[in-house]
């Protein structure tokens, strides 16, 4: 019975992920509207899914809330924020959602990314302290450049062009090929998916 079940189960996910393949490659026609109809049917369940995990975090912040675990106040934050949020939204009060994005989410982003500087100070110590080598000079200088580039100042404009140069070519050669990876990743986990080769629908 498990045998047949775990059949069944490849047989599925085999037929659909051939039919919508065959639906986005078809572009138009019969058999795509009816693989839109079937994202369509899709959405709500991720809505789902977005809705259980929003539920078990909050039931994991109100555990530790109760159980008074260690730091437990910074639980108790995350609850009546996610409450404010939430409220706020089913009221639709437009102006505090702005002020709640733009001020105060777009605020704490900044401040964070403002911390990666002092993270990429630090690792540029640690790793010069511990061995220099022509890896490590060149990351040095890569960040300097970056930094100081970064600078708002006229005395900085040939840094800022290098800088500028490095973010166009090399930077954009290195994102572009680790999204070429994670396309390629993707690919390989459909067509193992599509010819039942993926342990979840064997065991």
């Amino acid at each position: 019975m498990r045998r047949l079940f775990a059949a069944l189960s490849t047989a599925v996910a085999m037929g659909f992920g051939l039919f919508m393949l065959w639906g986005l490659v078809a572009g138009s026609g019969f058999v795509n509207s009816y693989a839109n109809n079937i994202l369509k049917l899709v959405l709500p369940t991720v809505a789902i899914g977005v809705l259980i995990g929003l539920l078990n975090l909050l039931g994991v912040h109100f555990g530790r809330i109760r159980r008074r675990e260690r730091q437990w106040g910074y639980s108790l934050i995350v609850i009546v924020a996610a409450a404010a949020v939430i409220i706020l939204w089913l009221l639709n009060v437009d102006d505090v959602n702005r002020v709640l994005l733009e001020d105060v989410q777009v605020a704490i982003e900044s401040a964070l990314a403002g911390l990666v500087l002092f993270a990429l100070v630090y690792g540029a110590y640690r790793i010069m302290s511990r061995r220099v080598s022509w890896g490590n000079f060149l990351f040095i200088l890569s960040l300097l450049v970056i930094l100081i580039g970064a600078l708002p100042l006229r005395e900085t404009a040939f840094i800022a062009d290098v800088r500028a140069w490095l973010l166009a070519v090399p930077v954009s050669a290195g994102a572009r090929g680790i999204l070429l990876g994670i396309a390629l990743a993707t690919v390989v986990t459909g067509v193992r998916v599509l010819i039942g080769q993926d342990r979840a629908y064997r065991e």
